[in-house]
């Protein structure tokens, strides 16, 4: 939908045009807040809940706030891209498994992960069906995950999506059953993370000095749940369940995955190679 009229004048045919439009997008998106919605009036600061009269009233009188051009408090999906009516959707995804695998580093992936890197590898070279050569188990995986972010699709709605195209293929079809299915095959490519040991009233965790310790030394309470609170056997109390276990996602994979890609390299070093320094303060960068 244009967004144009956002920054037409406010008494032209066109702001007002506009407007309708947009309280129209707003009813018919967002029908769950039942006629209550976030007025994007700049005193209302998108933190008041007002009627469709009401904010008509606001934007007509006041404007709209004019960076606010992604209507997601109306309706609109963060993630749902503009795709018109003639444009088609890239399913033509995953074919070569050396491409999903690059921005992790084929061969430290491959050395770190071998078991993982070859199940990849067989899903890509495995046909969805015999005769069929337009995809591989992975790469209609990929593309189906693919449609469902794109346009918002429900696990539930995915997954019957998924017996339903199970049934129409030929019967040795390799298509996935459900959502959780798809999940594991496309985990081996998630990012890492850490398992840390923690103390059950958050004093410590248990890594560098502490990695050893059995009892936190500050509360004295154990880093094991055990039954028997009068046991000693280390060997008893390392196979109870631990007490509290935290996730630990490291940054350097994370930096790694996001400058492999060329666009988003240039966006995010913006700040320092595009960003237009002439000693004015524009920007959080230009401060000290």
């Amino acid at each position: 939908m244009d967004r144009s009229w956002m920054k037409a004048s406010r008494i032209t045919d066109e702001y007002r045009n506009g407007v309708e439009q947009f309280l129209q997008f707003t009813e018919m998106n967002a029908p769950s807040l039942r006629g209550k919605y976030f007025c994007p009036y700049v005193k209302c600061e998108n933190g008041r809940h007002q009627s469709i009269n009401e904010i008509r009233s606001h934007l007509i009188c006041h404007g709209i706030i004019l960076n606010y051009t992604k209507w997601i408090w109306h309706g609109e999906l963060p993630h749902k891209p503009s795709v018109s009516h003639s444009e088609s959707v890239d399913v033509d995804i995953g074919n070569r498994i050396e491409d999903m695998i690059c921005d992790l580093g084929q061969d430290g992936f491959q050395q770190a992960h071998a078991p993982l890197y070859d199940k990849i590898e067989n899903d890509s070279k495995q046909p969805l069906y015999s005769g069929c050569t337009a995809f591989t188990r992975l790469s209609a995986v990929l593309a189906l995950v693919n449609l469902k972010a794109r346009f918002g699709w429900s696990d539930k709605s995915f997954s019957e999506l998924l017996v339903l195209l199970k049934k129409l293929f030929p019967e040795d079809n390799t298509l996935l059953k459900n959502q959780y299915e798809a999940k594991k095959i496309l985990c081996p490519m998630g990012m890492e993370y850490q398992k840390i040991l923690a103390c059950l009233n958050d004093y410590i965790l248990y890594r560098n000095e502490f990695v050893e310790m059995r009892n936190c030394p500050t509360c004295g309470v154990s880093r094991y749940k055990v039954n028997n609170d009068e046991c000693s056997d280390d060997s008893t109390a390392k196979n109870s369940h631990l007490a509290k276990v935290c996730c630990y996602l490291p940054i350097i994979p994370r930096f790694k995955r996001l400058f492999a890609n060329g666009h988003d390299a240039k966006q995010l070093t913006w700040h320092a190679d595009g960003r237009k320094n002439d000693g004015m303060l524009q920007h959080p960068a230009d401060s000290l």
